[in-house]
């Protein structure tokens, strides 16, 4: 077992999909840079360092701004709690934001016997490659959830990498629903976004992402039972 530490933060105003972008900009502005967990770039330069997000942005429940940390980011984050007063900027709107629930907590990461069954929203899971892959596949139903699938298993070995968990053992995925795509903008780029229920043997914390824009709550995963 490898355990991790684990902190969700949920504040009170609400944010749509499209706003979670500009929530994680003022979030970053008010930190004043101090920490690359909060935007993944090497100090005071436009390069990205290309890593497993520690710090992501979500929408989380009723809609509400959230914030969820991993390891390095629950220490992190106090950065942002030494701001006395979080007024952020979200396009035009100056909001005030307030922390209406915060836990603290250690998942022990490890291989389960019995698989558990999660939901995906969100989810970006295509790089250049696989795309091309998915287009050849047009008409063939099961080759595609299979893709998909084995999207998903690269994803969650790229998440227990980012935790430091080295997995002693198989990880098994079994897509169990899969929602027709619809298209998104991504760092201007138009991209298939997915809605999938899926099982793994591999105990993840809720409201992680996975695939691409984990950052910015792409691929966020909740667990559909206990």
């Amino acid at each position: 077992m490898k355990p991790i530490r684990y902190l969700s933060v949920q504040f009170d105003q609400r944010i749509n999909q499209q706003e979670i972008r500009l929530f994680r900009s003022a979030v970053i502005e008010k930190t004043e840079r101090r920490s690359s967990l909060f935007h993944n770039h090497k100090e005071n330069t436009k390069q990205v360092i290309y890593r497993y997000p520690l710090i992501q942005y979500k929408q989380l429940e009723q809609e509400r701004a959230g914030i969820i940390c991993l390891d390095e980011g629950t220490e992190d984050i106090h950065q942002l709690f030494q701001v006395r007063n979080l007024n952020l900027r979200i396009g035009r709107k100056q909001q005030l934001f307030k922390v209406v629930d915060m836990q603290l907590r250690y998942y022990d990461m490890g291989l389960a016997e019995t698989p558990a069954t999660y939901h995906i929203s969100n989810y970006l899971p295509f790089n250049q490659q696989r795309y091309a892959r998915w287009k050849t596949l047009e008409g063939d139903e099961p080759a595609r959830q299979e893709l998909i699938a084995a999207t998903l298993r690269g994803n969650i070995l790229a998440f227990a990498k980012g935790v430091d968990w080295w997995i002693d053992g198989r990880v098994t995925v079994t897509l169990e629903k899969l929602k027709p795509p619809k298209m998104v903008r991504f760092k201007q780029q138009q991209l298939l976004a997915f809605e999938a229920t899926f099982t793994t043997n591999v105990n993840l914390p809720t409201w992680i992402g996975l695939g691409k824009g984990v950052s910015i709550g792409h691929g966020t995963v909740e667990p559909l039972n206990s």
